[in-house]
């Protein structure tokens, strides 16, 4: 239902590390006039800095909408969000390569909104209890999607669904947002999520939550309940706000995930560009405008000049048969050069050949680290079997062995986590592999039921929690610290 009258968002947010990983990445924001959701990439040093850096930036843009351009203020904030991560860069080194997924929902005059996206994050809106999808994932699998190469429930299991290829960052590129201007409708519900809950929890089982739980904070927690039960291997943030009209209790809005956990993020790129090298610093060439390696001869002036020595013969002083018996090449000249010539060819293909025999050594050592370091689980006789390896054969070559056939029974798990099995569930070391067997275990156990909190530690550095109890939640709880 449109409406002529103001209208305002009643929002919540909950972040959640997930059960495998170590620090969370995510950042996020719910207000009365905007909506986050920041998911970071860069590996444990720089996707949790990438995404607070980018949340703490636009976090400014929510309040009362003014006559201007609301999709305009919302690229030039997250362009000014991608400088900061390129600056942030250029004051540490170390964090090379961090960039961050965006997708955000501000509230623009006339009662629409300005939708911008870049990323795999996704936004959903809930309308008249139909689920719709406005994002569109810049993915590698996506794209074969949209080239009609693969089906969308082939892209579900892709070994390469998580290969983004758009985001927001050091990437070496200018981000490509998607930008759109939404309609508002009374009683819609807005979400946006990072892949954490739509990797791992069913789209129907997305809707049913939606549809059901109307507060927004009890929503929020039992979708993040849903992802963990259905393996929980990400970080997962899940942002929501029902449309209203007229105004709100809450006019403040809250950031969880890594931006709230590490609020010191929020300074970095935030300092003015560094000062040119001072003139003491800076290279000195010659008379100040060449180098002097540069300078053509006829520049030197004669006062700088050396004194020819007795072995040197001044070109003035030559004679004609001197010069001449000098540029004629001797039979004895043409030997030597041919000879130097052999040599420096031998000499460059000894070092060619040790250079190619060396990066064959490395690559061959990095290949059977990776190899032995890593694992997938599949199903082997309606079992969950453990290898290590790689889940692929080289012609007639296993690249992967049996390591430990388990208990667990696939058929007492659900649908989604045996589809997942169906394709295989791959851990980069043990002590991942064994988490996901500790949660597949616990869920079989459960016989699917999903249940329990999503209590998280402050700190990005914890070790992973355990997978949800079967306690039920109380909905009166306050949003865990991580979550705020």
């Amino acid at each position: 239902m449109t409406t002529d009258g103001t209208i305002t968002l009643r929002s919540a947010a909950r972040s959640h590390t997930g059960l495998v990983r170590k620090n969370n990445q995510d950042s996020g924001y719910a207000g009365p006039n905007f909506l986050l959701i920041a998911d970071g990439m860069g590996g444990h040093a720089g996707g949790d800095v990438a995404s607070a850096i980018t949340v703490s930036r636009l976090a400014d843009l929510d309040r009362e909408p003014s006559g201007e351009d609301a999709l305009e203020i919302l690229r030039t904030s997250i362009l000014e969000a991608n400088d900061r991560i390129c600056r942030g860069v250029a004051e540490q080194p170390e964090l090379a390569g961090m960039g961050t997924t965006v997708t955000a929902l501000l509230r623009a005059p006339g009662n629409r909104f300005a939708l911008a996206h870049i990323g795999d994050s996704r936004g959903y809106v809930l309308r008249d209890g139909e689920l719709q999808t406005v994002t569109h994932d810049h993915t590698f699998v996506q794209m074969l999607v949209d080239e009609g190469r693969i089906t969308a429930d082939e892209a579900e299991t892709h070994p390469q669904r998580s290969v983004v290829m758009k985001v927001l960052g050091d990437v070496g590129a200018s981000p490509d947002l998607d930008l759109t201007l939404r309609e508002a409708h009374v009683g819609d519900r807005w979400m946006l999520c990072s892949d954490g809950l739509t990797g791992f929890a069913d789209v129907d089982d997305i809707a049913r939550i939606l549809t059901e739980v109307s507060d927004p904070d009890e929503c929020c927690r039992q979708l993040i309940d849903l992802a963990l039960a259905g393996g929980g291997a990400d970080n997962v943030t899940v942002v929501i706000g029902d449309v209203l009209e007229g105004t709100v209790d809450t006019v403040q809005g809250s950031s969880v995930g890594s931006v709230h956990v590490n609020p010191q993020y929020a300074s970095i790129g935030t300092k003015p560009d560094a000062d040119e090298a001072p003139t003491e610093a800076q290279p000195h060439y010659g008379n100040g405008d060449i180098a002097t390696d540069t300078v053509p001869l006829q520049g030197v002036s004669d006062s700088d000049k050396q004194e020819p020595t007795a072995e040197v013969i001044p070109p003035s002083q030559r004679t004609d048969t001197e010069t001449s018996d000098r540029d004629e090449p001797t039979e004895e000249d043409d030997l030597d050069a041919d000879d130097d010539e052999v040599e420096k060819r031998s000499y460059l293909g000894w070092i060619i050949a040790a250079i190619v025999i060396v990066a064959l050594i490395v690559g061959g050592l990095f290949a059977y680290n990776y190899m032995n370091n890593h694992y997938y689980l599949t199903n082997l006789d309606g079992k969950v079997t453990l290898y290590r390896g790689l889940d692929t054969t080289l012609g007639p070559i296993e690249l992967s062995q049996l390591e430990d056939t388990t208990d667990i029974e696939v058929g007492a798990l659900n649908s989604f986590s045996q589809d997942r099995l169906r394709s295989s569930i791959q851990a980069d070391s043990r002590d991942e592999a064994d988490r996901i067997l500790k949660n597949l275990r616990e869920e079989a156990g459960k016989s699917g039921s999903v249940s329990g909190n999503v209590e998280d530690s402050t700190k990005p550095s914890d070790p992973a929690p355990s997978p949800p109890s079967s306690q039920a939640v109380d909905p009166s709880d306050a949003i865990t610290e991580e979550s705020q």
